[in-house]
């Protein structure tokens, strides 16, 4: 029984996954039943006033009925106000009238009142409730004062056993709480250590993750520095592209487990065919499977329609990773499937259900606990030994959750494992006109001038270098204040600005708002095109907001810049 009991205080009382003010409504729930129950027991004995009896088994009821549904419906905060007026203040007066008034020895229940009040409410709260409180008791005493026969006379004894039954119920609630406090400082603290230790080792994996590409990228660019070699140099430099990658996933790890953390992680909104998607992805991993001679089978239900509207890139995302881990964790000739299968469909908003299934190592169901959780990885044995961030899961339940879906694990130790992930798309129509390709024909910019405003002297040498071929004209400034100089001196003889952000003496937002206010011909009309690692959605707002017409994120890919050069100089699409 006593077994029980703790159990019972563990679950609802002493609990990591209630608040604070959730485990004090609680405690005071089940202490004061008890100590109704003890009262009521003693009224019994001493054969009281029926309706006193009445009055104690409807707050019984009320405790217990309080108690169930702020547990089961998750409305502990309504409960609060519930407890506090209607537990205690609604029923007080009827105590006081029929249990002897000032003369019983109910005094403690003021106590604990006062200490609900004190425990469970801040800031205008509490003075709503004291006041209302003081209002309450100062009436019954008022009442007793100046209203003869209206309080029913209790004898000695029972005016004893309610003096001792109050002081035990305060007691043991104030006992109960302050054990329930220092547990929870206790957890707190555990889980504070907990959390640090994890972002530690976190710390120290991403370290290793960034640093090892890194070191392949400095080592093998030594290495071609002093080599003449022609076909060592294509070898290096397909190694150096490969590892670049590699950091550059990392690092996109990284910059989206931020925006998860910041809240601002957001998905795109546009048409896509899905089966080209899961192609990509496909194709993509296609490496990885012939290069440990493993089966990858592919299975979409035909059921499935062909495009919807969505963020294709995010979609991708959990996919591919879902079958990077299965190829990392699945021995050599080892069977891989992945599947996209229809499950419902309402209104044009369709459920898939995707699924990628492996005869890999497993996972155990303590790693499974964990396995989608932030800063933590399932094994830090296995990440030592399998490579990787670990944020890959954790990434992709958030972006499956914002679409509405949400992903589970099924697996067996030396069995494989089985991910799957449900998603809601609402059906699309494919675009009613196709990008032109790029091509040497539309992209011959001869006679269009742009500034690049760069600080770092390699990145300015990348872009020239990028667009030799399309014949523009490149000047370079290496840092606001000469973009602003330069722009004034040529008389906004340029046709476009690239405009970095983070720049010494000047940024790119004070350059491009000293630009738009010069006067200078052309000044309010140049296109300035944010180029910038700055990628957040307030950082793009903000560069808008500083005058700038559009955004690129760093780091730059190609077309990505042809495309904006193209609609700014032809005042269209590519």
């Amino acid at each position: 029984m006593k077994k029980r009991f703790q159990l019972f205080l563990d679950r609802y009382v002493f609990t990591d996954n209630l608040d604070f003010d959730s485990s004090v409504f609680n405690l005071l729930c089940i202490v004061g039943t008890f100590a109704l129950l003890a009262s009521g027991a003693g009224h019994i004995v001493e054969r009281s006033n029926q309706f006193m009896m009445f009055i104690k088994l409807l707050m019984i009821i009320a405790a217990i009925l309080l108690f169930v549904i702020c547990n089961k419906f998750k409305v502990h905060k309504q409960g609060r106000w519930l407890t506090i007026i209607g537990y205690c203040d609604l029923f007080f007066p009827l105590i006081f009238i029929f249990n002897g008034g000032s003369e019983s020895g109910i005094a403690a229940y003021f106590v604990l009142t006062m200490i609900i009040i004190v425990l469970l409410s801040h800031g205008k709260h509490f003075f709503i409730f004291m006041a209302i409180h003081i209002v309450i008791i100062i009436l019954c005493y008022m009442t007793e004062h100046f209203i003869n026969g209206l309080i029913f006379p209790i004898n000695e004894f029972q005016h004893y056993a309610d003096n001792i039954i109050s002081i035990m119920v305060a007691g043991i609630f104030i006992g109960l709480v302050i054990k329930g406090i220092s547990g929870l400082f206790t957890r707190a603290q555990i889980k504070a250590d907990i959390a640090s230790k994890a972002k530690s080792d976190f710390l120290a994996q991403m370290s290793h993750e960034m640093r090892t590409p890194m070191n392949a990228v400095i080592g093998i660019a030594s290495i071609l520095q002093t080599s003449s070699d022609l076909e060592q140099h294509k070898d290096g430099m397909k190694k150096i592209e490969a590892a670049s990658k590699q950091l550059l996933g990392v690092i996109n790890d990284i910059l989206d487990m931020s925006k998860i953390e910041a809240n601002k992680l957001e998905l795109l909104e546009e048409a896509f065919d899905f089966r080209n998607m899961m192609d990509g992805v496909i194709s993509v991993m296609n490496n990885g499977v012939e290069s440990k001679c493993q089966q990858l089978a592919v299975d979409i239900d035909s059921n499935l329609p062909r495009w919807f509207r969505g963020d294709s890139q995010r979609l991708a995302q959990v996919i591919t990773n879902l079958l990077s881990n299965a190829i990392k964790f699945t021995m050599e000739y080892g069977v891989i499937k992945a599947s996209a299968q229809l499950v419902g469909e309402n209104n044009d908003v369709y459920t898939v259900r995707v699924s990628v299934s492996d005869t890999g190592i497993g996972i155990t169901n303590e790693q499974i606990a964990r396995l989608f959780s932030s800063f933590e990885q399932a094994d830090n044995s296995i990440s030592r030994k399998y490579g990787g961030t670990g944020l890959g899961l954790a990434i992709s339940k958030r972006i499956v959750e914002l679409m509405g879906g949400n992903i589970w694990v099924k697996s067996e130790i030396g069995h494989g494992s089985t991910f799957t992930f449900e998603v809601n798309l609402v059906r699309g129509e494919a675009p009613e006109k196709i990008m032109e390709k790029l091509s040497a024909d539309n992209l011959d910019f001869t006679g269009k001038v742009i500034l690049v405003a760069e600080d770092i002297e390699i990145n300015r040498e990348i872009i020239t270098a990028l667009l030799e071929s399309t014949n523009i004209t490149i000047e370079c400034a290496a840092n606001g204040n000469e973009a602003v100089e330069m722009f004034a001196a040529k008389s906004g003889g340029y046709d476009l600005i690239l405009m970095d952000i983070q720049m010494p003496e000047m940024d790119g937002y004070e350059a491009t708002r000293a630009i738009r206010a010069s006067g200078v011909k052309n000044a309010q009309t140049v296109p300035i095109i944010a180029m910038t690692a700055n990628v957040f959605k307030e950082d793009v707002e903000r560069a808008h907001q500083a005058g700038m017409n559009s955004h690129l994120g760093k780091p730059v890919v190609i077309e990505d810049i042809l495309r904006m050069l193209f609609y700014y100089f032809n005042n269209k699409l590519l």
